[in-house]
């Protein structure tokens, strides 16, 4: 045993050992390393170690609740929350995506929305309280996987981190709360493989990516952060019978598949590659791919079938896993034989998706330096022992707090790059300690399960960070943020060698008063462009939202059902908004806004009464066609302009 914490178990061999005369399997012997905080069961002989835990997530869930309740009916982006209530709704009513109407997103998340109208009610609200209480769901994910690398306190704390710096930035229901949710619940049944070596974790994390993929396709980066992870187990995996032999053929299958990888990373990139782009998301991948051909690099006593075999039980489960929710999923496609129609109506919405989004570049290289010097501040508190003093603690506790109290532009700032630009140092940073752990030195302690923790956690953070292409709003930072703090805490722990934790408990403490404090209040305001004291919208499907200009908007919704006796409307240039609070019929199957030959067609054939065009879309690529727009004047002459604050301005048409 080694420092108290490992523990000798018999399980079987992922390969197996079966050969001619040899009826009976052989058994391999792993070590495998216990989490700290079960390596007992009860703590200072008092209180049970679980009663604890469980203790501290009610707390962690309670607090967490009480924050970010009173925020979820504020504010909104009218064509977030539109598109996601009309997309439901018509779910709701029994059509289904990308068969019925046209749908931007994969379609999973439109059901579980549509299962939130029929409980809480057909309005924007019942929206937001689902992904609250996913977001409450989530929790205890993250609060798992920070147990495993620290004490209950303290994982209580990083999950409050993680909360802050996350959800209650945008309450919106959008699909990458999902996203970021799935990949937590998927590394966290990953970490509980690690354990046991169990492949019905595989599976659990499996069918988290499957779930991840239907309610956006970007659930794909955490699948291949977890196919990599997997390839990076596969290399620690030896053949428990000593079958040595010339593992070429698998080094070159190796070999080739990541460069492929990495290819396909480039070809993603290659329309919009700049010094952001690559500092962002091909740093990482890079560093990524870099540690395992480095390590497959080094002998390696087992032969390639061996190897090909043990990929085989490591991936397959998760593949199966992924392939679950997504056969369940098609069912009533294919019995209305509309799989067809489902996969190339996602193919069309992702590119017209992107291509409608605009470009916003993350932060580059240069501004890395706030980053680094937050990883070197962590470094410090990990390897020098002159950190551990409390006289230099304090100092720095001091420090971060006249920063926090000033909080001036420049310091906001500077404290936002070092977390926007902490992901690739951290992918960097975990790729080192997983590489020298095994020579000798000051991480020749590292455990292979230590390592393999390490690794799954810089994996899935630094390919789900590709939520912020090509679209890198500082909300989309967000999305993401809370698997690079995980990442985080994985490396230093693991890395650490002085026991003392005063700066970084300091750290963790300023970094979650910053965002409850400077954060949340700020960007909250400035997604919504409030600018103003909100008010609640008094319309039915508004459920109580909570917006600016309130009355104004209200008068206008009047105004388009008045002059709709028939109850159908266009809306165009991504206003969905208006079909699901007039509760007017859109005429065509796009609730964004169609194709110019549909939309046109639509006008022709129906009798529409009232058009709405957005003439300033939050997305500059929902810019209404020229003919579309001729032939909206010549078939309604009257007009208006209508200005709504911190929501846009329309042009409104009507005909008798």
């Amino acid at each position: 045993m080694s420092r108290g914490k490992e523990n000798q178990t018999s399980v079987p061999s992922l390969g197996g050992c079966v050969r001619a005369g040899q009826p009976d399997l052989a058994v391999e012997i792993r070590v495998r390393e216990l989490p700290d905080q079960s390596a007992s069961h009860v703590t200072a002989g008092i209180m049970p170690q679980w009663v604890l835990h469980l203790l501290v997530l009610a707390a962690v869930i309670g607090v967490a609740a009480i924050y970010t309740a009173p925020r979820i009916g504020k504010g909104w982006i009218p064509a977030d929350d539109g598109t996601l209530a009309q997309s439901a709704l018509r779910v709701f009513q029994g059509q289904l995506p990308h068969r019925d109407f046209t749908e931007i997103y994969t379609g999973g998340l439109s059901f579980i929305h549509a299962l939130a109208f029929r409980a809480f009610g057909v309005n924007l609200m019942s929206l937001r309280i689902c992904v609250f209480l996913f977001f409450l769901a989530w929790l205890p994910a993250v609060y798992y996987i920070a147990l495993r690398f620290t004490s209950a306190l303290t994982a209580g704390f990083i999950t409050l981190l993680a909360a802050a710096w996350s959800y209650p930035n945008y309450p919106a229901a959008m699909p990458s709360w999902y996203n970021l949710f799935c990949a937590t619940y998927g590394a966290a049944a990953l970490l509980r493989y690690l354990d046991d070596r169990k492949s019905r974790w595989l599976v659990v994390a499996g069918i988290a990516g499957g779930v991840s993929l239907l309610v956006k396709v970007i659930g794909a980066y955490y699948i291949a952060g977890v196919l990599l992870f997997l390839a990076f187990v596969e290399q620690d995996e030896h053949d428990p019978c000593g079958r040595a032999g010339k593992a070429i053929v698998y080094r070159l299958f190796s070999t080739s598949s990541l460069v492929l990888f990495l290819a396909t990373v480039l070809f993603l990139v290659r329309g919009r590659l700049g010094g952001g782009e690559l500092y962002e998301f091909v740093l990482p991948a890079l560093v990524l791919v870099g540690t395992i051909l480095f390590r497959e690099s080094r002998p390696h006593v087992s032969g390639a079938g061996f190897r090909f075999h043990t990929l085989y039980r490591l991936v397959a489960p998760f593949v199966g896993g992924i392939c679950l929710p997504i056969l369940v999923f098609l069912v009533p496609y294919a019995r209305s034989g509309a799989v067809g129609t489902f996969l190339s109506g996602v193919t069309s919405s992702v590119a017209s998706r992107s291509a409608g989004l605009g470009l916003i570049r993350p932060l580059g290289a240069d501004i890395g330096v706030y980053g680094l010097a937050l990883l070197g501040l962590l470094a410090m508190a990990v390897f020098l022992p002159a950190f551990q003093h409390r006289v230099v603690s304090t100092g720095i506790a001091l420090g971060l707090a006249t920063m926090l109290y000033l909080s001036t532009s420049a310091i906001s700032s500077g404290v936002w790059f070092s977390v926007a630009t902490l992901t690739p140092l951290i992918v960097a940073a975990g790729a080192v300690v997983v590489l020298i752990s095994k020579t000798k030195g000051a991480l020749s302690s590292v455990t292979t399960p230590q390592r393999q923790r390490v690794m799954l956690l810089i994996s899935i953070a630094g390919l789900c960070s590709f939520v912020q292409f090509p679209f890198a709003a500082p909300i989309y930072l967000s999305y993401c943020l809370p698997l690079t703090l995980l990442a985080v805490v994985a490396v230093v722990t693991t890395a650490r060698i002085e026991r003392g934790t005063y700066v970084l408990a300091t750290v963790i403490g300023f970094y979650l008063l910053f965002g409850v404090l400077r954060v949340v209040p700020g960007y909250i305001y400035e997604l919504t462009h409030t600018v103003g004291a909100m008010e609640e919208l008094r319309l039915a499907p508004a459920g109580g939202l909570q917006i600016e200009s309130a009355e104004s908007l209200e008068e206008f919704v009047y105004f388009l059902r008045q002059h709709s006796p028939n109850g159908l409307l266009y809306a165009g240039n991504d206003c969905p908004v208006f079909y699901f609070l007039t509760k007017l019929t859109n005429v065509t199957r796009d609730d964004g806004g169609g194709s110019p030959q549909e939309v046109i067609r639509a006008l022709q054939t129906s009798d529409v009464k009232v058009v709405v065009i957005n003439e300033a879309p939050f997305f500059p690529g929902a810019q209404m066609s020229a003919e579309v727009r001729t032939e909206i004047m010549r078939r309604f002459p009257q007009s208006k302009v209508v200005e709504i604050a911190n929501m846009g301005r329309y042009r409104v048409f009507w005909r008798p």
